[in-house]
């Protein structure tokens, strides 16, 4: 999947760091369930069970149970793949 850094879920610390990095002048909100980051008018956030939520001005998107996030921070994506799924969220 080219230059994507495939991080499991289980992986949290791992998951929360490269968010981190991702939404770098964004918005970042961490609870006990998960994170969720802000990048211009986007919306991106991932809970510990593996739910995965985005939105942008113009599609929204939601998946029950992901096994690992991919980044590719060059790219300035993250890729969510599982099943029939695939999905990238770019910044906006």
């Amino acid at each position: 999947m080219g230059d994507y850094e495939r991080v499991a879920i289980e992986d949290w610390n791992g998951i929360v760091s490269h968010l981190r990095e991702f939404a770098a002048g964004g918005d970042i909100s961490e609870s006990g369930e998960g994170i969720e980051i802000a990048v211009g008018s986007a919306t991106f956030s991932v809970t510990k069970d593996g739910r995965v939520s985005a939105g942008m001005p113009l599609h929204d998107f939601e998946d029950g149970g992901v096994e690992a996030l991919y980044f590719d921070h060059d790219a300035e994506a993250i890729r969510v793949e599982g099943g029939d799924l695939s999905y990238e969220f770019r910044k906006p």
